[in-house]
């Protein structure tokens, strides 16, 4: 039981994970955090939704009073964005990075994108970069409806991306703060006004490949969620362009 001691000291890296209804998925990822992770003094931040399962009793379980585990229950279910602006403003480390409760992208990734990094400030993990290998794909009608939902933001004008919703991303500690203390939608578009806010606060963005794998038990409908998750996208990118228009500087 227990892990290694946590300073008073800001940790180098913070990883967020946002969780409602993950009681099969959640134990098994937290527990492969341990094990990738074993000395690392870093906080690892569960943000936990209310549902109909007992997530947050199997995920304390599961992280057997390791103390560089934290966990923050939202008492009201709002949805992922909340979930992500909770952890990611909650969270101390020098990087933070936000990630799905499956684990999709492997946690060899976080090291990877250190190391890539350079000096930007926000690091986007893409599935549609030449680079990146998808090992189990979604099912065809969820990977079409994917690719339909960034090719018709890019042709509204709501993001230059053409992977926005990819679950892997890392901040600099000062533009998660920054960015997040600003984002207003609480739904799965959250990741669209996340870019629009960046490039507008002049952060430098990277876009890094990935390995992905889809995992069964996604809570994205996407007819019901994608078309309200597009409308929403669509006006927060147009509100931050308008807002922050002053102080927009190109990105890398």
């Amino acid at each position: 039981m227990g892990g290694v001691n946590v300073s008073a000291q800001a940790p180098a890296v913070s990883i967020v994970i946002p969780a409602r209804n993950e009681a099969a998925r959640l134990p098994g990822s937290l527990r492969e955090i341990r094990r990738a992770f074993p000395r690392e003094d870093w906080e690892f931040l569960t943000v936990i939704e209310p549902g109909s399962d007992d997530t947050e009793a199997v995920a304390r379980e599961a992280a057997d009073g390791d103390a560089r585990f934290r966990f923050l229950v939202n008492r009201i279910a709002r949805g992922k964005g909340f979930a992500v602006r909770t952890g990611m403003l909650e969270a101390r480390g020098d990087m933070i990075f936000f990630m799905d409760a499956d684990l999709s992208v492997p946690l060899r990734f976080v090291g990877e994108f250190l190391r890539a990094g350079g000096r930007a400030d926000v690091l986007m993990g893409s599935r549609r970069h030449p680079a990146s290998v998808i090992p189990v794909r979604q099912p065809l009608a969820r990977e079409l409806s994917g690719r339909a939902f960034n090719r018709l933001l890019k042709l509204a004008g709501a993001t230059r991306y053409a992977d926005t919703q990819c679950g892997f991303k890392g901040f600099r500690r000062e533009a998660a703060h920054a960015i997040f203390s600003r984002i207003e939608l609480n739904g799965f578009g959250f990741d669209v006004e996340v870019l629009a806010l960046a490039e507008a606060l002049g952060f430098r963005i990277k876009e890094l490949p990935v390995e992905w794998s889809d995992a069964r038990g996604s809570k994205l409908r996407p007819l019901r969620d994608g078309m309200s998750s597009f409308v929403d996208a669509v006006l927060a990118a147009r509100r931050v362009r308008r807002k922050y228009r002053s102080i927009c500087q190109p990105s890398e």
